[in-house]
């Protein structure tokens, strides 16, 4: 029996009808000359239907434990639909950036369904070029950003004329369908018992990390960073919609670890920074940006080295985005010492974070609450002690090039959730030599998403310039092998409002054909 840990189980608890729990990526996949879709899309399904058993949450779905007692087990689902998980989406004309994101920002928005394996991969067709993209998406309750990339790999070659496909296990079909209630209600008591168990012995533990923080707080030379600073409210820390936006961008990966070499900051410090002084551009303009600092939260990955598991290992840190700066290499340094605090703060919490929290009634307490949230709108009232103002995340993915039925893979860019208190989240994903962004926002809360994506590339660019110096700065992203022009124009922008205005009503039904 495969019981889904208090982490994973807890992106269901949180998901309500306005706030979906999946997260997705995006390749933008360049065919062979000559390529018919309809035959690519049959040949795609064929593909991922040969490697299903590759990844476990590709033919599992949900059983819920009687009363609500613990968290849900997964289970072979024995009507599984191929044809449900694959479908076509065709992009319509003339298959451009605005299209392209428009497009993902209208499926983004589509609930999964429980009741089936939670995932699903959309094929894009009709973009501009002959090309096609694929929208993978999968519930957060499977895995956690860093595990996706293993998923990712498992449906993509590694060689231009494809991978050798190993044959499924003999005793794949030999997974249950369905756990007896009687032995579901056993194992959430001993999963129950188990994590009591394991508090009581991890007790001393506790007190050793509260001491490590007191210690830390009162240290002149190491403090507790952004997690002992409120963030300030902003536009984007309120309740969310239905609709959504988009927005892709790319980041040259070479260019962006030279700055972080001559400024001793990382690369995910560079990002924050490229956030940062995007947050600053954003908002000034808007006439909100706030006197005090906004604030990053950056999910943090407990994954040990070597693990390949499909689930959910991650924390919090929490950086200063130094948005209160105008100055954006000092802006960076602010970031890397915060970033450096904020590391701190997380190793002495890790080693009494228990990912598998374990309460009678914990699943019906934290969906009610999600509900009570979304009914009564709690999230628009200005909070006194908010933790941060946007997720930030940073994933590395594949470092040699994937293809599709013989077509190369041009991008990997990510797509995520916005919460609600959350209403933005930007994430990035490394493919080969490159950084593919992508800012996913509620469509009230962003309605522009390709103005913020164009303030991180005028960020970034500032940023090279003033690190780098400014021939650098002059070819800052040139060469990156996308399909789309660098920054949406003014046409571009008209279309991706009129989209998210449909979005805004009824969601498009799927059909049969697609």
């Amino acid at each position: 029996m495969y019981k889904l840990a208090g982490l994973d189980a807890a992106f269901l608890y949180a998901e309500t009808a306005r706030c979906p729990q999946h997260i997705a990526s995006v390749q933008v996949v360049e065919p062979p000359p000559g390529a018919d879709m309809t035959t690519w899309v049959a040949r795609f399904r064929e593909t991922v239907g040969a490697r299903l058993h590759r990844v476990p949450y590709f033919t599992s779905r949900l059983q819920h434990t009687p009363l609500g007692l613990d968290h849900p087990v997964w289970v072979r689902d024995d009507a599984f639909d191929l044809d449900h998980h694959v479908r076509e989406y065709p992009v319509p004309a003339p298959g451009g950036r605005a299209q392209f994101e428009a497009a993902i920002a209208t499926l983004h928005a589509l609930p999964l369904d429980r009741n089936r394996p939670l995932w699903e991969i959309w094929v894009l067709t009709g973009l501009e070029g002959g090309r096609i993209a694929y929208y993978n998406r999968v519930h957060h309750a499977c895995l956690d950003g860093v595990s996706g990339q293993n998923a990712v790999r498992a449906v993509f070659d590694e060689a231009p004329e494809g991978d050798v496909i190993e044959a499924p296990p003999a005793d794949q079909a030999a997974r249950p369908s369905a756990e007896a209630p009687a032995r579901l209600l056993l194992a959430a008591l001993d999963n129950l018992a188990g994590y009591q168990v394991r508090q009581a012995r991890s007790l001393f533990k506790y007190l050793d990390t509260g001491v490590r923080l007191l210690q830390r707080a009162v240290d002149p030379g190491k403090g507790l960073g952004a997690a002992a600073e409120p963030a300030p409210h902003t536009a984007f820390n309120r309740s969310v919609l239905k609709a959504r936006s988009y927005a892709t961008g790319e980041l040259p990966l070479a260019e962006t670890k030279a700055i972080g070499k001559v400024t001793g900051a990382t690369l995910n410090d560079v990002f924050l920074a490229v956030c940062g002084g995007a947050l600053r551009r954003y908002l000034d303009r808007k006439g909100q940006l706030p006197a005090r600092s906004l604030i990053a939260g950056c999910p943090v990955s407990l994954r040990r080295p070597g693990d390949k598991s499909l689930n959910n290992q991650v924390t919090m840190m929490q950086v200063t985005f130094a948005t209160d700066e105008a100055d954006s290499v000092k802006r960076l340094l602010r970031i890397a010492k915060s970033s450096v605090q904020a590391k701190g703060v997380v190793a002495d919490l890790a080693t009494s974070y228990d990912t598998n929290v374990a309460l009678p009634g914990l699943p019906g307490l934290l969906g009610t609450a999600a509900r009570f949230v979304e009914a009564t709108n709690l999230a628009e009232l200005p909070q006194p002690a908010l933790p941060f103002n946007m997720v930030v995340s940073n994933v590395p993915g594949p470092r040699k090039p994937l293809y599709s039925l013989g077509g190369r893979v041009l991008t990997h860019y990510p797509v995520s959730i916005p919460a609600h208190g959350q209403a933005v989240n930007v994430t990035v994903q490394s493919y080969v030599d490159h950084l593919f962004f992508g800012v996913t926002g509620c469509a009230r809360a962003l309605p522009d998403a390709g103005l913020f994506r164009d303030d991180m590339l005028a960020a970034f660019a500032e940023l090279t310039e003033a690190v780098l110096g400014s021939r650098v700065a002059g070819s800052a992203g040139q060469g990156v092998p996308v399909p789309f022009p660098r920054r949406a124009q003014p046409a571009d922008r008209a279309g991706m409002s009129g989209a998210r205005m449909a979005s805004d009503g009824e969601l498009p039904q799927r059909s049969e054909a697609a």
